[in-house]
């Protein structure tokens, strides 16, 4: 989560003008413009996940009236040969956040050139096509669109030359920090443990890919901060924040899908002794995905010849069983109001609507994160990755939860009684 002052963070639910960005160029340390860009539209992409290399994207329309922006040449002002963005946060009718550093990667003009003829007195070219007197003046206007990401672009292309291993004492973050520090200083959030590693680790040619190897056995992941550093955080945190209804909430929807949904594991392999095939099963044996249930048969294979015997490919088949079941979960689409502190990895509460005016909190990660602007208030598109035992959990904590999944009604007091469970029936003065 990006630093954000507290009267920033107190006027993001309010009432106020757009959000804007400043957006200043850089390269190798100085400032190659002497003014911010002109910005007329933008858009941003922020992802976390296991298979996220480089998590945020930024895209840039920005004016150009003097056409001199589009580049020609790799020493041009905004070309791709290491051009840096250092990219503030304006919140509208507030203050400021420094919302990241990006790297120039794409750089296209979008140029218009008119003329129009002027008077010039006493200017007479022998030949001209122009009239006696008069000159034709050539005006170049246009925009140019910018596409940009984060630093650890500059990590993922700097490959090891040749086969590297961790020093002794090395550590998991010693070493994340020590493939990194020519590109960017390390920040350790709170909540990370770090361990040793062995120095028979061998990394060879990818060095972003050795650097979330290391983070995955301390069970973190990083993500680039406002100011240029580079954050590793815990994957399993608290939540950061809490999305309200009727505040901050927009909407939300969600989808299911019987894709990729079995419910019995079958494990082959080879024997050892004697190479006949071997094989070992595990399913699912209670609820609807139950094996043979409402849900039906749906079977998942795997061979290996490293399954060598029916204990093995048994075992196998229930840890592939219980890895589906921990990785079940509900994707949950969010719109809010601008929220330019979130980033992707961070772990909030959403309160979505259920039923007569109800909320249920589901705790999730965000996966990812769109946002855009230009000059009218744009909002922030959430998607939220909600564990299904979180949310399961959480309608089970829901007032009315009993009519949620399908049980009897809780007992009914006329003070706290929905408005569509009928009307308190008529008394008579001689009832009382």
């Amino acid at each position: 989560m990006r630093l954000i002052d507290e009267v920033s963070r107190a006027a993001l639910d309010g009432s106020r003008p757009a959000d804007s960005l400043t957006v200043w160029a850089w390269r190798g340390g100085s400032l190659i413009l002497p003014e911010p860009l002109q910005v007329i539209e933008w858009s941003v992409d922020d992802e976390a996940g296991e298979s996220v290399k480089v998590g945020q994207k930024l895209s840039l329309t920005v004016a150009d009236p003097g056409g001199t922006l589009g580049a020609w040449k790799f020493d041009d002002a905004l070309s791709v040969a290491g051009t840096d963005l250092q990219v503030i946060y304006n919140v509208g009718g507030a203050g400021v956040l420094n919302f990241g550093w990006f790297r120039v990667t794409g750089n296209e003009p979008d140029t218009a050139v008119d003329s129009r003829m002027i008077d010039e007195f006493g200017l007479d070219v022998p030949d001209s096509i122009n009239e006696p007197h008069a000159r034709r003046r050539y005006i170049t206007t246009g925009v140019v669109k910018l596409e940009a990401v984060d630093l650890t672009f500059n990590v993922d292309r700097d490959k090891l030359e040749s086969p590297e291993s961790p020093g002794l004492n090395a550590t998991a973050l010693s070493e994340f920090q020590r493939l990194t520090s020519w590109h960017f200083p390390t920040v350790v959030d709170p909540g990370v443990t770090d361990a040793g590693v062995s120095t028979r680790l061998v990394f060879d040619k990818e060095r972003l890919e050795a650097c979330q190897d290391l983070l995955s056995r301390v069970n973190a992941r990083y993500r680039m901060g406002g100011d240029g550093e580079c954050h590793v955080y815990p994957v399993a945190s608290d939540p950061v924040w809490r999305v309200e209804p009727e505040i901050s909430l927009v909407s939300v929807t969600r989808r299911q899908s019987v894709d990729g949904l079995f419910n019995k594991w079958i494990v082959e392999g080879k024997d050892s002794g004697n190479g006949s095939p071997v094989r070992g099963f595990a399913f699912i044996d209670s609820g609807p995905l139950r094996w043979g249930g409402p849900h039906g048969r749906a079977a998942d294979f795997y061979s290996s010849e490293m399954i060598t015997s029916r204990p093995q490919a048994d075992y196998y088949a229930a840890e592939l069983r219980d890895r589906f079941l921990a990785s079940l979960s509900v994707e949950l689409q969010v719109e809010t109001v601008p929220r330019p502190e979130l980033q992707a990895g961070d772990r909030i509460e959403v309160g979505c609507p259920v039923v007569a005016g109800h909320v249920a909190y589901f705790p999730g990660v965000i996966s990812s994160i769109r946002r855009s602007g230009s000059t009218v208030p744009g909002g922030t598109s959430l998607s939220v990755t909600c564990s299904y035992g979180d949310v399961v959990n959480a309608l089970g904590r829901t007032e009315w939860a009993k009519d949620l999944v399908g049980g009897t009604m809780p007992e009914l007091t006329w003070d706290r009684m929905p408005g569509n469970w009928g009307q308190v029936p008529a008394t008579l003065w001689n009832d009382l």
